[in-house]
């Protein structure tokens, strides 16, 4: 990293100086304000033509009666109709937040369920971070013209640019480092002040159950009543930050369409694949059945989020800091805490944390469900995971368990799994790639990856959100999500998390076995010897044995129960063994930021 005065104060100037000017910024809202449609399809504005929905009024009920209700939405297909449906429902306003929106079917889809709100005269909100979504300036030009009721806007677009060079990255990493690095991190979609929905879920294919190479498994939470007014206002927060940009005053996208004659955005035709969920959108009854009639009726629920102005040099709200919040209520841990999140790379507060939980309580359960090198959807982040096994099990006494990428639970995990299975014989692909989608043990299924970011306090308090539990999390992402103080919903997210666990969708982590242990450890049946490339591991993954049963890492049978599979198991022998290996070893000073 350039460390040259010089040119950290060119490049600061650079960066500072390259918003619009204020003719062009006149330039483009004169082109808006010609070429913006801005007819209204419905005639009456009362409901704005909205479909019926059971749950805005469960909403409106909560509000009036001042009662809190919240849903569990574990399978993808489900949380996409959980998001046309509240769309198509809408009748004053929708606000969007998001990390990534890609242009895939199901974004699209999504897209066009919030067009055809604004059309009806809904006021759409769609924010959107910088870095992983739309990067076309065209497209973006066609968005923003659609219709005066939509309106797009991008966080902390770096060089004020929808799509960045290399030249950019290498710039910005040199002149203004953090900066570059703050994402908002936050998944929240709102309607009409009174439902809303967080959770882990970005808009693509893979979240919502229709990507046969790569599927996510994740978790939403739904809102009814006066909780979504305190997301509205988190929303508000950073649809007025000044790290905030409307997608129109992007250089580029500026650029494009000061020279060229706006068009317009091709009608989207779903897919036949996308039929079945489309005609259960239109039965009120339906949409009861999967998110009203589930819905857990709780004392106590906490919407939390960072504020825009996280970073430490901003200073924050304490009262805003996602961190802290989470930090709190862990400590509060009595008996057992159970996290999930697709990424294990704790940061030294959060060391501290478990540390002392563990000092004061040396008999409380600490378990970690996160992915395998096999299901993660990044290699360079399961690195540090790969890098702190030993710290994480043998010294803060986690027990650790890792997703496979074909796990037995699937088709319960993924209702449309035959489908996807049947779509991929058939050669149905999606627009996008994750790492190991080149280089795992052929896969006749979609690979499974965990994506949900959520946890439980001894039963009794669990939260749902984006938050990772790694340093980007806590000191450069903003983040969000919902905590619930209830034991009927705090066993259910643990019910779940610990059948994610189950020997047959995870593999658990240990420390290999040494001196009599080893004796008597048991060997891998033919095929199945482990194999570790690095032979200095002091870790390695182990599977449970044909008709033994599960044990946890410390008990004194479990090398008899359990054979290892390696540091790597499912991974062909690839470079992707020894990249890992190699940033672990020698780039973890990258780890705040990965």
């Amino acid at each position: 990293m350039f460390r040259n005065p010089v040119i950290l104060l060119l490049a600061a100037a650079l960066l500072s100086a390259c918003s619009l000017s204020a003719r062009k910024v006149h330039e483009v809202d004169g082109l808006v304000e010609q070429h913006r449609e801005t007819a209204v399809d419905c005639p009456t504005e009362t409901d704005r033509c909205a479909e019926p929905s059971p749950l805005l009024d469960l909403g409106v009920r909560a509000a009036h009666e001042g009662a809190h209700h919240v849903t569990l939405v574990e399978f993808g297909e489900d949380a996409l109709k959980l998001r046309l449906h509240l769309a198509r429902s809408a009748r004053e306003r929708i606000d969007v937040q998001n990390f990534i929106l890609r242009k895939d079917m199901t974004g699209e889809l999504f897209l066009n369920a919030l067009l055809d709100a604004a059309r009806r005269g809904v006021k759409v909100r769609l924010l959107l971070d910088q870095m992983f979504s739309f990067s076309d300036a065209e497209y973006l030009v066609l968005l923003t013209m659609t219709h005066s009721n939509l309106e797009v806007r991008f966080y902390n677009p770096s060089f004020d640019k929808a799509k960045m060079a290399k030249h950019d990255w290498l710039t910005g990493l040199a002149c203004c480092f953090r900066r570059v690095n703050q994402r908002m991190h936050n998944k929240l979609q709102i309607v009409d002040d009174t439902v809303g929905v967080t959770g882990g879920r970005n808009i693509a294919d893979r979240y919502f159950d229709f990507d046969t190479n790569y599927q996510f498994k994740d978790r939403d939470v739904v809102v009814f009543g006066e909780t979504a007014v305190a997301m509205r206002d988190s929303f508000d927060w950073f649809w007025d930050s000044p790290k905030t940009v409307p997608v129109q005053y992007l250089r580029d996208v500026a650029a494009e369409l000061l020279a060229n004659e706006p068009g317009q955005l091709r009608p989207y035709v779903p897919p036949e694949r996308f039929a079945s969920l489309l005609a259960e959108l239109d039965d009120p009854g339906r949409m009861a059945e999967l998110f009203v009639e589930p819905a857990f009726a709780v004392d106590r629920i906490r919407y939390f989020s960072d504020q825009p102005r996280k970073l430490a040099f901003e200073n924050p709200d304490p009262n805003y800091d996602v961190t802290e919040v989470l930090y709190d209520i862990l400590l509060s841990a009595r008996s057992s805490v159970l996290i999930q999140s697709p990424y294990m790379v704790l940061s030294k507060r959060a060391r501290k944390v478990f540390k002392r939980l563990r000092d004061e309580n040396p008999d409380i359960e600490l378990v970690y469900s996160t992915n395998s090198l096999a299901s993660t959807d990044a290699d360079t982040v399961y690195a540090n995971t790969h890098r702190h096994k030993k710290r994480y099990v043998r010294d803060l006494g986690f027990n650790m368990y890792e997703f496979k990428p074909f796990p037995q639970g699937a088709p319960d995990f993924f209702p449309r799994w035959p489908d996807l299975i049947e779509e991929k014989k058939q050669g149905v692909t999606s627009d996008s790639t994750v790492s190991g989608d080149d280089s795992t043990i052929p896969m006749p299924s979609p690979r499974v990856g965990l994506h949900s970011k959520s946890f439980v306090v001894d039963g009794r308090v669990a939260m749902i959100g984006s938050h990772n539990f790694d340093p980007r999390s806590e000191g450069f992402n903003t983040e969000n999500g919902i905590i619930v103080w209830d034991d009927k919903f705090a066993s259910r997210v643990e019910e779940l998390i610990r059948r994610d666990v189950e020997p047959g969708n995870s593999w658990v982590v240990a420390m290999k076995p040494k001196g009599e242990q080893a004796e008597t450890a048991l060997e891998p049946p033919p095929g199945m010897a482990d194999y570790e490339p690095w032979p200095r591991s002091d870790s390695s993954v182990y599977e449970l044995a044909p008709g033994k049963e599960a044990l946890p890492p410390g008990h004194p049978d479990f090398y008899r129960n359990h054979y290892a599979m390696g540091s790597f198991p499912e991974v062909v022998k690839t470079r992707r063994q020894y990249l890992v290996i190699f940033l672990g070893s020698f780039f973890f000073f990258l780890e705040p930021i990965l």
